[in-house]
């Protein structure tokens, strides 16, 4: 599961002992859960919204949304920014703006569990939510020990999954300013909060943290609210990151602030170990016949190495590098032997990808924890209790 996983655990026992342990999670809690990602609900959204006006009569229901959007990610250069910044001039400076945001938002974020009138297919409860999520049932866990354990939860999701599982456990949840109860768990929304339960107080439309220009005025504002919880959260306790990828930029900027702090910090992430399985023959031939094309390319324009007396093209074309010192996993295959060397070069690509993501994951001061299933979070946080 990873490098000094015992030396992990160890740290993180410690600090749940102490009461002095924060999570701070992202969208892979809410996944597992059915929700869409932020980028998928950014894109379902958008498809929302101009299929309500533009797609001549085309109305998608969610499952196709998310399955859309999961192509169009696959498929479109766009930056997901400029989406989110089209979708919301769909809403305009209207007088109820904020609150069809809100609608919408809530209609494709618990899009799975409501029927064409918005209303929830089946009740949604505790149990059921933990039976089908092992990790949100995992984090509820370790959540609900009374005397030792979870010191506050830093949640970059609108959703309230977590509560609805934690059902009458003594939290209190904050998505503003607001006054502490120190007798119970503090849950913070830092980019806002969308409630499955419409009854229940949730931010208003312009609270929602939505693009990045919004990031923008969080990170240039000191005293945000937002920003100074997490800067105390990760000065003062040690942080578990559960479902993040570490994509914010905020939340990097803040680990930086704190790196550089004369208080230092210890958090650890879980992450999936990067994908090291070969790619098929399919893929290897597409990469020989464009490296092929490129070296037309190469001849037709003439270009020359600044080397004397030596081309970028004047290998043998069965060479694809020096010597390899290292022999790829598919040594000894049949089949062409650029397949070989090909799958050779990727192998390393990939494994120093993974070195490269330490290293810059220990300049932010965070100890990586790699797993390969999604069912290990749950064997690694049960450790911890």
């Amino acid at each position: 599961m990873g490098n000094n996983i015992n030396y992990s655990i160890d740290k993180l026992k410690k600090a749940f002992n102490e009461k002095n342990l924060t999570l701070y999670l992202g969208a892979g809690v809410s996944i597992e859960s059915n929700l869409p990602s932020w980028e998928k609900l950014v894109l379902a959204m958008y498809f929302a919204k101009i299929s309500e006006q533009e797609m001549q009569g085309w109305r998608p229901f969610p499952n196709y949304l998310f399955a859309i959007a999961e192509w169009h990610l696959a498929n479109s250069a766009e930056p997901l920014e400029i989406t989110a910044r089209k979708l919301l001039k769909y809403y305009g400076d209207k007088k109820m703006a904020d609150s069809l945001f809100l609608e919408d938002l809530h209609r494709t974020l618990y899009g799975g569990y409501l029927n064409e009138g918005d209303n929830l297919i089946r009740p949604i409860e505790k149990s059921f939510l933990r039976n089908y999520n092992s990790t949100l049932s995992a984090i509820s866990k370790l959540c609900e020990q009374n005397y030792r354990g979870i010191k506050s939860v830093i949640t970059y999701n609108y959703d309230n999954l977590l509560e609805i599982s934690l059902d009458n456990f003594n939290y209190q949840t904050i998505f503003g300013l607001t006054e502490l109860d120190p007798s119970k768990l503090p849950i913070y929304h830092v980019h806002g909060y969308v409630p499955l339960d419409k009854k229940i107080r949730g931010s208003k439309g312009n609270e929602i943290v939505f693009t990045e220009y919004q990031y923008h005025k969080i990170a240039e504002d000191p005293y945000n609210w937002s920003n100074l919880v997490q800067l105390q959260t990760m000065s003062n306790s040690v942080g578990l990151m559960v479902g993040l990828s570490l994509s914010d930029r905020n939340m990097r900027r803040l680990l930086d602030a704190v790196r550089n702090a004369p208080i230092q910090s210890t958090n650890f992430a879980l992450l999936e170990e990067p994908d090291t399985s070969p790619p098929s023959d399919e893929v290897l031939d597409k990469i020989n016949d464009k490296a092929i094309s490129y070296l037309s390319k190469f001849e037709n324009s003439g270009i020359k190495s600044e080397l004397p007396g030596f081309s970028i093209y004047s290998q043998p074309r069965g060479i694809k590098s020096a010597k390899p010192s290292v022999k790829s996993s598919r040594s000894g295959e049949k089949g062409p032997r650029y397949r070989e060397e090909i799958a050779g070069i990727i192998e390393q690509v990939k494994r120093l990808d993974k070195e490269q993501m330490e290293y810059v994951l220990e300049q932010l001061g965070v100890q990586p924890i790699w797993y390969k299933d999604v069912l290990d979070i749950q064997v690694i946080i049960d450790q911890i209790i």
